[in-house]
């Protein structure tokens, strides 16, 4: 079962990566009147993929001739997750689209994995944002002690007054589904499970005989902390990671169910089980099943994740 679970979080974050490289209407590889282009793979390093060198890409692929220089290389799903075909709203799962279509025509299956981007990308940002202010700050609480560790513990509890729902809603209405504004949010919300994690744990790594010989040696605070202090805080950082970005992915497919998150600009399981939700009624059942059975399987893999952390840590 750990083989299986790290597996698939290698999966999920290997699609997540690759998203545009794996479902895109746009060729990894097309030669246009002489000129190379590579526009799935621009999309999926961040990059503008330029116009297409007709109406669509497969338009302008459809009329080459089969004689002619140009040529290109389609992704192996080579469905983009914007791309409708009116003739197939809301389509069952079928041999063209094995997964079916959405209310505008836009095969499920692409948007799914593009949907893997949006949902890994918000998680693992928000979780590191967290760490980079939790981590440092956590150390510094349980190694000084005293004013330092008085001020630390006050900011936590300040933090935890707020009412989180509510501000991550304040701030995703506000912000107009801005992906930043969600990611430096939840960030600032989270980061208070890591200083009080690595707190209590350098509380009592810093009466360990290693921790007391490397402090009377005559070694700085900060080299003892990044030498002999924070290789210890591995799996409790770690664990903790993965709960803060289970947590983040959660927000995000809520955000978007409601309409407030950053899949309302790109591609989100979110937005799917909301149009599950809308067409339910109508027998769309794919447009909620399937998005939710990936949001789930998602989930369970990270808590797995840090889980087994946890116990290869105690």
């Amino acid at each position: 079962m750990n083989r299986l679970g790290a597996a698939l979080l290698w999966v999920f974050l290997g699609v997540a990566a690759l998203a545009p490289s794996l479902a895109n209407d746009k060729p990894l590889l097309a030669r246009v009147g002489g000129a190379w282009r590579v526009p799935a793979l621009a999309e999926t390093v961040g990059l503008d993929p330029g116009p297409a060198p007709a109406e669509t890409w497969k338009v302008w692929w459809a009329e080459l001739p089969d004689e002619g220089p140009d040529f290109a290389v389609f992704p192996p799903w080579p469905h983009g997750p914007r791309a409708g075909d009116p003739a197939r709203i809301r389509a069952l799962p079928h041999a063209a689209h094995p997964l079916g279509t959405d209310d505008t025509g836009r095969d499920v299956l692409a948007r799914l994995v593009h949907g893997a981007r949006t949902a890994l990308l918000v998680g693992v940002c928000a979780a590191g944002l967290a760490l980079l202010l939790g981590v440092p700050l956590g150390l510094v609480a349980g190694y000084r002690g005293g004013v330092a560790d008085a001020l630390v513990l006050r900011a936590v509890e300040l933090v935890l007054c707020f009412p989180a729902l509510l501000l991550v809603l304040a701030v995703a209405a506000f912000a107009g589904g801005s992906f930043a504004a969600l990611v430096v949010t939840l960030g600032a919300l989270s980061w208070t499970g890591f200083a009080r994690i690595v707190r209590a744990e350098t509380l009592a790594l810093r009466e360990r005989e290693f921790v007391l010989t490397a402090r009377g040696l005559g070694l700085g605070a900060v080299r003892v902390l990044r030498a002999h202090v924070l290789p210890q805080l591995r799996g409790a950082v770690a664990t903790t990671f993965a709960f803060v970005a289970a947590e983040a992915v959660v927000v995000e497919a809520a955000l978007s169910f409601l309409g407030l998150g950053p899949g309302l600009r790109g591609v989100s399981w979110g937005g799917l089980l909301a149009q599950g939700k809308a067409h339910a009624h109508e027998g769309a059942w794919h447009l909620w099943a399937f998005p939710g059975m990936a949001l789930a399987l998602l989930l369970v893999t990270l808590q797995a994740r840090a889980d087994r952390r946890a116990r290869t840590a105690g």
